[in-house]
């Protein structure tokens, strides 16, 4: 929930514009929220969506009552402690624990408080918190590995807003996102909200200096949202098309898409590891992509490979053990001490 101040001086003296005065950051900020609870609770009502709306209006009106004179409101100056320094000092950001108690009050929100209860008590309770990482590092790992089922969609749209607010900071600096399985935010499973957000990257991140990436394996579900209007919009906006291998029914898709000739239909399926048809505007070229030695061992799921990669570090590791020993097939480090006598 926390509101961040994306839009950096050289952008302000570029465009001779003071951004904090204009459009209110906290309407944006809600949208935002708005599309993370359609993820998270995708029966909402159109009652429910309007009441959860008022709900965030208040939650942040009266944390920042506690900070200081006024609460968070429409006025952006309502969002900093200090703005003549830079980065402007924000206020501390509500968290989702206190719209939590927000929705409690009212008997109407409740059942929206007993889903949002398992970010707040629940097992996914680590998300009710402030930012206790420092957003200004140059390397940041956002890692999503743990979440699983319903949550990697959401989680993957909060690392997603994030990144997208850092993109539009600062347009002289190059930049690129790149979305791997894309199909949780577009797919079948997931929202018009969500979806429209992703087209929105791919649509407008040249104008920001930056590139949009997205990979997919599951071509069905790319294309399951509203009769796969989002998917297909996405490949629209994308110059580039890498093509790996693909079953004959995916295929046939990727053809009527892109427009692609029986051979190279006949290509796609007959394709072998590293093979790929690369797509540009009108040309289709096919290429093959070699991995080094060491791309290959990071991303290798092989498990022939894998055991070769494992048998050579355990040969480097005896090697490099000074007071090693073999007994048959079995290696040992023997581990001596002097005890001083």
């Amino acid at each position: 929930m926390e509101i961040r101040h994306t839009i950096s001086p050289e952008m302000e003296l570029i465009d001779e514009l003071d951004y904090s005065e204009m459009d209110s950051m906290l309407a944006r900020k809600i949208q935002q929220l708005m599309t993370f609870f359609s993820l998270l609770i995708p029966d909402m009502s159109n009652e429910e969506e309007q009441m959860l709306d008022e709900a965030l209006i208040r939650t942040y009106a009266k944390f920042g009552i506690t900070y200081a004179k006024f609460g968070i409101t429409h006025d952006n100056d309502s969002l900093y402690r200090n703005r003549n320094c830079y980065p402007p000092q924000m206020k501390p950001m509500p968290i989702i624990g206190d719209l939590h108690a927000e929705l409690l009050d009212n008997p109407l929100t409740q059942r929206l408080a007993v889903i949002i209860s398992r970010f707040v008590t629940g097992s996914a309770q680590s998300f009710n918190q402030q930012t206790n990482v420092d957003l200004t590092n140059k390397y940041i790992v956002l890692d999503l590995s743990e979440l699983k089922g319903k949550l990697l969609p959401v989680g993957m749209f909060i690392a997603l807003d994030y990144v997208w607010d850092t993109v539009k900071a600062d347009r002289t600096k190059k930049k690129a996102i790149m979305i791997d399985e894309i199909w949780q935010l577009i797919g079948a499973s997931s929202n018009r909200m969500a979806a429209e957000f992703c087209l929105t990257i791919f649509k407008t991140i040249r104008g920001f200096g930056g590139a949009a990436i997205s990979a997919t394996q599951d071509l069905s579900d790319f294309f399951g949202l509203e009769d796969g209007k989002y998917g297909r919009a996405i490949i629209n906006n994308s110059k580039n098309k890498i093509i790996l291998n693909l079953e004959p029914d995916e295929a046939k898709t990727v053809q009527e898409v892109l427009k692609l000739t029986r051979t190279e239909l006949r290509s796609i399926t007959q394709f072998e590891r590293g093979e790929a048809l690369v797509c540009s505007n009108s040309n289709k070229v096919p290429v093959v992509i070699k991995a080094s030695q060491e791309e290959q061992e990071m991303i290798t799921t092989d498990r022939a490979e894998l055991e070769a990669i494992l048998r050579e570090r355990q040969k480097d590791n005896t090697h490099s053990e000074p007071n090693a020993y073999s007994d048959g097939n079995t290696h040992c480090a023997q581990n001596t001490h002097s005890e001083g006598r």
